[in-house]
């Protein structure tokens, strides 16, 4: 490094020299490892200097500055003065190099930290991601093995480890776990590695994978010359960044198909629930029927079914599954199922029996899943123009009788699926001209505003009693828009569906 100091400098130490001969010296040189790097006028007057004082950098001797024809005190403070600036040079200009390697080697890493960035973004899937992650740092850290694990719930967990085999995979999960529980980097030497993990290493770095603000991931290097250095932490953390945000995005691109997946799923699930429901309204002499279901989401748990048969009695069902979505929805296909095959099928069937047999079929079922539903069974008679009905925990069901007040019509057993047994029996309402059936679900009756205030019983028995003169269809449509009005804001929290029987005229 003296050397380079001379090459750039020569001319500052020819005036040194010039100095030193015009105040009487006959020689002045620099020289190193015994020879001699540069003189004035002539080397060979240098081989017995009158001084000679060593250049000292960092206590390493770098050479010495040689003088000939003085040796008085004051020639030796000069010559001395003078080796203490030349060290500071030759200091300079190997901080300069210093500098200057790091520079070069800062910017190859960082070109090599861009293209790392680039590669990552082909990477689809988490294992390649890693993968390039582990190989990449190790070769930019310049590392001579490596681990990572990843957890991500409720995909399996991930490890993997170069050279494959190199440690026990317990023991790096170990590893992983007390880097997590510390949330920073985790540097350990060969003496801990080896007496508290029994790993042979030279060196081990860990260093958490945040995704999301949560470390679920962690990337470890070991066997790595001289030691990790802050700079190569540093260099680490940079690559990790970028394979975390590359992480991000798969799995969020992995989130958005399973939502699209789940969205034609329930989709198709509506699709399926709404033809479970009949396509067509009985046309029953001296009635005047509508049905109206909306589920609060894609499918719901609320049914309403129309048995019809040649020779029988005409019966109707509504009914509510508690819960919603997925699980309400299957539960209320097989509810719907159980009540209309015993409508169907029973020789003899009355709505309490229909509703007894139904709740022996499905308690097993709805006890196993901690589910309920409530359900109105109700039958026509015809002859009398009377329906009997059973109602097993359902509300609101609302009676309004031509000219009189509407009344509610409560329920006299517990929901099928409460009880082993049921406890429904029969009653009995008449259904003359103008008389009015209303049977809804708690979509309604529950139904609330932006403030919290649920539309309730008496609006409901206001509405039925204003609208009971008009037409089924227009009951139906009367209490869905009033509904609509009250809740305008706020988006449907339940499952609404009702069925309107008026009678009319035969």
């Amino acid at each position: 490094m003296l050397t380079s100091v001379l090459a750039t400098q020569r001319a500052h130490f020819a005036a040194i020299a010039k100095s030193w001969l015009t105040s009487g010296a006959s020689a002045f040189g620099v020289w190193s490892n015994g020879a001699a790097l540069a003189s004035w006028p002539d080397q060979r007057l240098l081989d017995r200097p009158s001084l000679a004082v060593p250049i000292a950098v960092a206590e390493r001797v770098v050479g010495e500055l040689r003088l000939v024809g003085l040796d008085d005190m004051p020639s030796h403070v000069r010559l001395t003065s003078e080796a203490g600036l030349v060290a500071r040079l030759v200091e300079i200009e190997e901080e300069l190099h210093a500098m200057t390697a790091e520079l070069v080697d800062s910017q190859d890493r960082l070109l090599a930290v861009y293209q790392l960035a680039r590669s990552l973004r082909y990477y689809t899937t988490i294992g390649d991601t890693l993968r390039g992650l582990l190989f990449e740092t190790m070769r930019l850290v310049k590392t001579r093995g490596g681990f990572v694990v990843f957890e991500n719930e409720p995909g399996e967990p991930t490890l993997m480890q170069y050279p494959a085999g190199y440690s026990n995979d317990a023991v790096l999960w170990a590893l992983y776990r007390q880097m997590q529980a510390r949330d920073c980097e985790l540097l350990l030497t060969s003496e801990h590695l080896f007496e508290h993990y029994g790993v042979t290493a030279e060196n081990l770095c860990v260093i958490p994978m945040r995704v999301r603000g949560v470390c679920i991931a962690g990337l470890g290097l070991f066997n790595k010359p001289n030691g990790f250095s802050s700079p190569d932490v540093k260099l680490a953390c940079a690559i990790i960044d970028q394979a975390c945000v590359q992480i991000e995005q798969v799995l969020l691109h992995n989130e958005t198909q399973e939502q699209h997946r789940v969205q034609s799923e329930l989709a198709l699930a509506r699709r399926v629930q709404l033809r479970l429901l009949p396509q067509q309204l009985p046309m029953v002499t001296g009635l005047d029927i509508a049905a109206r279901a909306r589920p609060a989401r894609q499918i719901g748990g609320d049914f309403y079914d129309f048995i019809c048969q040649p020779q029988r009695p005409l019966f109707f069902t509504v009914g509510d599954v508690s819960g919603k979505a997925l699980s309400a929805a299957l539960l209320m296909a097989m509810t719907k199922t159980a009540i209309h095959s015993k409508a169907g099928y029973m020789p003899n069937p009355a709505p309490d029996l229909v509703m007894r047999n139904s709740n022996e079929d499905l308690f097993e079922d709805f006890m196993q899943v901690g589910m309920f539903a409530t359900a109105f069974v109700g039958q026509y008679e015809a002859q009398s123009r009377q329906i009997i009905y059973a109602n097993a925990g359902h509300s609101p069901v609302i009676y309004c009788p031509v000219g009189g007040a509407p009344r509610l019509l409560e329920a006299d057993s517990p929901p099928l699926g409460v009880l082993r047994v049921s406890s429904c029996k029969n009653h009995t309402v008449r259904l003359h001209d103008g008389d009015v059936l209303v049977v809804a679900t708690d979509g309604f009756n529950e139904a609330c505003n932006p403030s919290e205030e649920m539309f309730g019983y008496e609006r409901l028995l206001d509405l039925v009693a204003m609208a009971a003169a008009m037409p089924a269809d227009a009951i139906a449509d009367t209490l869905f828009a009033a509904v609509d009005e009250f809740g305008v804001g706020r988006p449907q929290d339940d499952d609404q569906t009702l069925v309107v029987i008026k009678g009319a005229a035969a």
